[in-house]
């Protein structure tokens, strides 16, 4: 109506913009994460090792965010505008074949970074990365942590480093895969989300592990009710519990072993 006042000027909703894919909101200034301001350091592995020189470079571009459950942090051949350390929880990396299926490469946690293709000169990755569990992660923009890293500091070395035990990861997954049971595959990526959650239990259900392991959800079932049936752990719907450490590790194969002690060589501990 003539003479009426507009409806005041909203920045979020003005910031929606056209891409390729149909419309994406972007958060305004006052809804984006601020800046780090405490003296703490965040739970990833790398960033708490870093020399304090280094972490105060980084410190102002750290924004933590997190993710639900089933959340895609990346989609493959979609420019990697933002990199992740992973501060609790695990994001897997996942191979994504024609006809939508997926089979998990490999998983990162609080030992390393999510998006680290983008480092090493990629724009993108063909692999989709989707958060296992929860996840607590600081983000920082590609651009600022290739600053940090062409200058060949710490931060340089301890990422290419995670890089060299991720490849491991990989190599040994892609070997079980191909050699071991449908039951020791299964003990080894229990173990390896073990490690990386700060609980015993944690949320799973059997079609999620069918995506992990690329294999069918009625293996999956039998193969964890094996498990259950021994001892080894506690399986309800949507729920699963390590109820006996030592025994899962037995009932794994030596990929498990392998991936973990190279890791232990090669990544860093948190600086006292």
């Amino acid at each position: 109506m003539r003479g009426q006042k507009p409806p005041p000027h909203n920045k979020a909703i003005d910031a929606c913009v056209q891409t390729k894919k149909g419309s994406a909101f972007m958060l305004s200034q006052s809804q984006r994460p601020p800046p780090m301001t405490t003296d703490s350091r965040p739970g990833n592995k790398i960033l708490g090792a870093l020399p304090q020189e280094e972490f105060d470079r980084l410190r102002p571009h750290l924004r933590e965010v997190s993710f639900p459950i089933g959340h895609i942090v990346y989609q493959p051949e979609e420019t990697i505008e933002s990199v992740y350390f992973v501060n609790r929880g695990i994001v897997s990396w996942l191979a994504v074949l024609e006809d939508g299926n997926t089979v998990e490469a490999g998983v990162i946690g609080p030992e390393g970074v999510a998006g680290v293709a983008a480092l090493l000169g990629a724009r993108s990755t063909p692999n989709q990365g989707l958060a296992q569990s929860d996840v607590v992660a600081s983000r920082i923009a590609t651009r600022d942590l290739l600053g940090e890293f062409r200058r060949n500091g710490e931060l340089n070395r301890m990422i290419l480093r995670f890089v060299h035990s991720l490849f491991t990861q990989v190599a040994q997954t892609a070997a079980c895969n191909r050699l071991h049971t449908l039951d020791q595959r299964l003990a080894r990526w229990l173990l390896m989300s073990h490690d990386r959650n700060a609980n015993d239990g944690f949320p799973l259900t059997q079609e999620f592990l069918s995506r992990m392991l690329g294999v069918r959800r009625a293996g999956v079932s039998v193969s964890a009710n094996s498990l259950k049936q021994n001892g080894l752990i506690d399986y309800r719907r949507g729920h699963i519990e390590v109820v006996d450490r030592s025994g899962l590790e037995a009932a794994a194969c030596e990929c498990y072993q392998i991936v973990k002690e190279e890791y232990e060589q090669t990544l860093p501990t948190s600086r006292k």
